[in-house]
């Protein structure tokens, strides 16, 4: 499970920037080759999800989740172009471009907020 955030942090990243790609003109290949990274991402998350027939045994679960600072630095980093991304997004003149950028904003605020609040 210690994979778990990495993988889907940068799922919810490439993610994010495939919603931002949708309202900000990019050329076709590059759309293409989003989509491809986003599943090749989205695999690696599934494939940290489903446990292996070794891990398969019942074990503690902590009441909350262990991140460890080096990895809460990590996670903030990875989140921090993102969260510029959508900040210039904000400054469109187009109103669903600023209403799913605030959305993307909001996300991102919860994620950091979430690492903020995490046990060490």
């Amino acid at each position: 499970m210690p994979r778990l955030l990495p993988a889907l942090a940068v799922f919810f990243l490439v993610a994010g920037c495939g919603l931002i790609a949708l309202f900000v003109p990019i050329p076709a290949f590059a759309k293409i080759l989003l989509v491809l990274a986003g599943g090749f991402i989205a695999t690696g998350a599934l494939l940290t999800l489903s446990p292996s027939p070794a891990q398969e045994a019942p074990q503690p679960q902590p009441a909350q989740s262990e991140i460890t600072p080096q990895l809460r630095h990590d996670l903030r980093g990875i989140l921090s172009p993102a969260v510029l991304c959508a900040d210039q997004l904000t400054l469109s003149a187009d109103e669903t471009t600023r209403t799913r950028a605030t959305q993307i904003l909001d996300a991102l605020d919860r994620a950091t907020e979430r690492l903020k609040t995490a046990r060490t």
